[in-house]
This record gives C-alpha cells, sequence and structure tokens, in this order.
C-alpha cells in the first residue's frame, strides 16, 4: 500500500487491568507528529467494561472505519481480551472490498487473523497506541519501525537465537499464542499452510503453554508451515512438572525440523520489533533474521 496519511483507532478489545480510564493522549500526539491525521471512533474509549450491547458497538465502528474513505489503516487503541466476541458482527464482503490493515498485538490477533483468514487482508503486529506510553516514551525499536510501515519502508529483523537451522519463505502470521489458540474450531482460523509463524505470549502457565504448541502441532496444515519465530514470554510462570518456559520452547522445537528461532525482540514488553503480517519474508535460522520481501 501507499505512504499510510490517515489511521482510524478503535478498541476491539475489554481492558483487563483495574483502570478508570484509557488514555489515549500520548499516543495520539506521537501519532500526529509522524503527520498523521487521527479519527476515533465513538467506542474508542470505552474498553473498559463488558456489557449487553458492547460487542456490537464495537464491531459496528470497525465497520464503519472499514467505509471511510478518508482511512487509510484501523489501529486498536490497547490489549485485554474480548476481541473474539466481535467477529461474528463483521461484515467480511466490505472489508474484503474496502482493504485496510489493523495495527495492533495481542488480544487484537484475534481480529487480525480472523480479517486475514476471511481476507488475505495483511495487517500490522507489534504496535498499540495506549500501551507504547504507559510506562513513559516509545522505545527506540518500535519508533524506527513504526516510522518506516507508515512510510511503507520493508522491516528486517536482527533478533533471536537459532534452534532449528535453514532457510524459509513464506508469509508471516502470528503472533499471541493464546488468542491464535482461541481461534481453533471456528470458522476465523487462517490457512497456515506455508506461512512462517511468529509466536508469543505472556502471564500464562508453562503447561498452558505447552498444551497450546501441542494443539498447533496438531493442526493438519501445521506438516506445511515452513518456519516459526518464537518471540519471548513474559511473566510466565514455571509449572513443578512440565518445567520452565525454556524448557517447553525446547521440547517444542524438538517435534519439527523445519527452520526455527527463539528469543526475539518481540513479546508484550518495552522493546520490540513492529512487523507487517499477511505479506512474504524470508527467514535464516542460521543468522536469525528475518526480512521482509513484500510490502503490505
Amino acid at each position: 500500500m501507499q505512504k499510510i496519511k490517515t489511521v482510524g483507532i478503535i478498541s476491539p478489545s475489554i481492558v483487563l487491568s483495574k483502570r478508570d480510564a484509557v488514555n489515549l493522549d500520548a499516543g495520539i500526539v506521537y501519532l500526529e507528529s509522524l503527520g498523521l491525521r487521527v479519527f476515533l471512533a465513538p467506542t474508542a474509549l470505552n474498553g473498559l467494561h463488558l456489557t449487553d450491547t458492547s460487542d456490537k458497538e464495537k464491531a459496528r465502528d470497525i465497520m464503519e472505519m472499514y467505509e471511510n474513505p478518508r482511512i487509510d489503516v484501523l489501529m486498536a487503541a490497547h490489549g485485554g481480551a474480548g476481541a473474539l466476541r466481535i467477529l461474528e458482527y463483521l461484515d467480511y464482503d466490505v472489508i474484503k472490498n474496502n482493504p485496510k490493515p489493523i495495527i495492533g498485538f495481542s488480544d487484537t490477533t484475534s481480529l487480525q487473523m480472523a480479517v486475514y483468514a476471511k481476507t488475505k487482508n495483511p495487517f500490522v503486529t507489534g504496535f498499540l497506541p495506549e500501551y507504547e506510553f504507559r510506562d513513559g516514551d516509545i522505545s527506540p525499536l518500535v519508533d524506527e519501525c513504526f516510522r518506516k510501515i507508515i512510510k511503507g519502508e520493508k522491516i528486517t529483523a536482527h533478533s533471536g537465537v537459532c534452534v532449528n537451522s535453514g532457510e524459509a519463505e513464506g508469509v508471516l502470521l502470528g503472533e499471541c499464542l493464546s488468542t491464535i489458540s482461541d481461534l481453533n474450531g471456528t470458522p476465523y482460523y487462517p490457512d497456515i499452510k506455508g506461512a512462517i509463524l511468529l509466536l508469543e505470549d505472556e502471564c500464562e502457565v508453562s503447561y498452558k503453554l505447552s498444551l497450546m504448541l501441542t494443539q498447533l502441532k496438531y493442526n493438519p496444515d501445521f506438516r506445511e508451515v515452513r518456519g516459526i519465530v518464537i518471540g519471548k514470554f513474559s511473566d510466565c510462570k514455571e509449572h513443578q512438572t512440565f518445567g520452565s518456559v525454556a524448557d517447553i520452547v525446547s521440547d517444542f522445537a524438538k517435534q519439527t525440523s523445519i527452520p526455527l528461532i527463539k528469543d526475539f525482540d518481540f513479546g508484550h514488553f518495552k522493546n520490540r520489533y513492529v512487523l507487517p503480517c499477511g505479506v512474504k519474508y524470508k527467514l535464516n535460522a542460521n543468522t536469525c533474521c528475518l526480512e521482509q520481501l513484500e510490502n503490505l
């Protein structure tokens, strides 16, 4: 796509922490400092409570952003939970005819992956305007990547540790493991054949991570996945019988021979890559290089 000029901020998720308000002021100032015009959906600041009508209201705002010709991209205001609930209320024919990337990560993954499954519209993972400024200023790496993306430039990431050597090319898809797992058995699970998977999560117990990775491995299309990039699992607790997160990742890696790297700079922490998804990449696991080959 061409250089991004306008951003429509939506709120697909319900905030999990106990807060009285969602503060987007610093995020909006940052976006406007980059020359972007910002449109706020009516529910953009209403991500604090689940109500009888909130799912449909959030979906309505998302559809209005897709139908608004002035909007170039949609951007989730924050993460949390519950984006899965709005998927049935979206009009995917309208979305397909008005292709616009969704920017976000964490719980936004379910919305991004569902839209990709139904329309093949690419998306951007790794940026949330509320999250970036929650504990101070935006990180240098997030800032660098986001500036490149809005200019239409490709991302090349050098990060991680090689576990399974080799090279692979495929469409990058991901990222929040538990949210991807939530899509199993629904009409919104994307085709992962030929993909490079980006995986991370937070606040999970190691045995649950093991079960979710096993579920992923049992997917019939997993045998055609070409590569795996495992980010960093933050605030995840070790289980006394399943072991640590490192043990779980090591166990999973041994069950596949495809190129795989771990400890990639992506996850629920300050300094991470921001990456277009739904477009082709090259993964060189030997050098821990993830190179974007196609533009959004």
